[in-house]
C-alpha cells in the first residue's frame, strides 16, 4: 500500500485541483451559477485523471528514470526502487484510463454531454506527452501540452460542469495556459542533468539553464499582467494586490543559485498567484 500511495503521488495532484477550482470559481465570478454536485463530480474525475497521467507518465519514463526525486520533480521513483513492476504501473495507468472514460460516460448520461471528449483529449495529450512515436516531452514541446491540459482542459471542463459552456473564457483559459508552460519548465529545473542523461529535451535541456529561468519568471509576470488586464468585474486594486504580491518569492527564485530552490520559490509565485486570483473573483462577487 505505501508503494501504491508513493506511485500515486498525491502532492503532485495539485496540478489537476488548482485548475479545477479556478474554473468553478470563474464560472460562479461570471454567470452566479454554482452547484456543490458538479464540483464533487469533476474533483473525482481529476483524482481518476490524476491516476492515469502519474501511473502513465512513470511507466514511460523506466528507462530514464533515475530514482532521484525532489518535493517538486522528478517520477515516483517505485520502478527503480524495485518497490513495482513497470507492468504494474502499465495496467493501473490502463486501469484509470478506464475508469475514466466511464465515468466521463456516467456524467455525460446524468446531464454533462460532453464529458466524454474531456476525457478523450486528457488521454490523448498523456499519449503525445510521454509515448512514441510522438512522446513530445523527450523530442521537445511537452511544456506546451502541459499548458493545453492544465491551462485550457481542466479550468474548462470545470466551467463546462457549471455552465454548459465547453470553453471557459479566453480570459481564464490563455493566462492559466501560460502558467502551465512555465509550470512545465519550473519542475524540469531540477532534473536537468538526469533528463540530459536520458535525452530528455525538456526546456531547461534544450535551452539552458539560465534560459529556462528567465522565461519560467517572465511567463508568470506576464500572466500576472494578463490577469491584471483581463479580468472583467475585479476592482482595480484587487487586481493590483494580486499581480504584486506574488513578485516577492518570484524575484527570490529568480536570483536563487540552486535549481531547486529556484523551482520552488518560483512555483510559489505561481500558485499564489492563481490563489489570489480567485480570491480576488469570490470577493468581486
Amino acid at each position: 500500500m505505501r508503494a501504491w500511495i508513493q506511485a500515486a503521488r498525491p502532492l503532485a495532484h495539485v496540478n489537476i485541483v488548482v485548475p479545477i477550482l479556478l474554473g468553478h470559481v470563474a464560472a460562479w465570478h461570471v454567470t452566479g451559477l454554482f452547484d456543490g454536485w458538479w464540483l464533487a463530480a469533476v474533483l473525482g474525475w481529476g483524482v481518476l485523471d490524476h491516476l492515469f497521467v502519474i501511473f502513465a507518465n512513470d511507466f514511460a519514463d523506466q528507462r530514464g528514470d533515475s530514482g532521484r526525486r525532489t518535493p517538486i520533480s522528478g517520477g515516483s521513483g517505485v520502478i527503480p526502487e524495485g518497490k513495482l513492476a513497470p507492468q504494474q504501473l502499465a495496467s493501473a495507468a490502463r486501469a484509470a484510463a478506464i475508469l475514466l472514460l466511464l465515468y466521463s460516460c456516467v456524467l455525460a448520461l446524468v446531464g454533462r454531454t460532453w464529458t466524454p471528449f474531456y476525457a478523450l483529449a486528457a488521454l490523448l495529450l498523456m499519449w503525445l506527452y510521454s509515448f512514441m512515436p510522438v512522446r513530445l516531452s523527450y523530442r521537445g514541446g511537452g511544456e506546451l501540452l502541459q499548458g493545453v491540459g492544465v491551462g485550457i482542459g481542466l479550468p474548462s471542463l470545470a466551467y463546462y460542469m457549471q455552465t454548459e459552456t465547453v470553453f471557459a473564457p479566453g480570459w481564464v483559459i490563455w493566462p492559466a495556459a501560460l502558467l502551465g508552460v512555465c509550470s512545465n519548465v519550473l519542475t524540469a529545473l531540477p532534473d536537468v542533468e538526469d533528463d540530459t542523461r536520458a535525452q530528455k529535451r525538456t526546456w531547461p535541456v534544450r535551452h539552458g539553464m539560465g534560459s529556462a529561468r528567465r522565461f519560467a519568471s517572465g511567463g508568470i509576470a506576464f500572466a500576472a499582467f494578463g490577469i491584471f488586464v483581463w479580468t472583467p468585474g475585479v476592482s482595480l486594486l484587487a487586481k493590483a494586490a494580486l499581480a504584486i504580491v506574488p513578485l516577492a518569492p518570484l524575484l527570490v527564485g529568480a536570483r536563487a543559485d540552486n535549481p531547486l530552490r529556484a523551482a520552488a520559490w518560483s512555483s510559489v509565485a505561481l500558485n499564489l498567484l492563481v490563489a489570489l486570483w480567485m480570491l480576488a473573483m469570490l470577493l468581486a462577487d
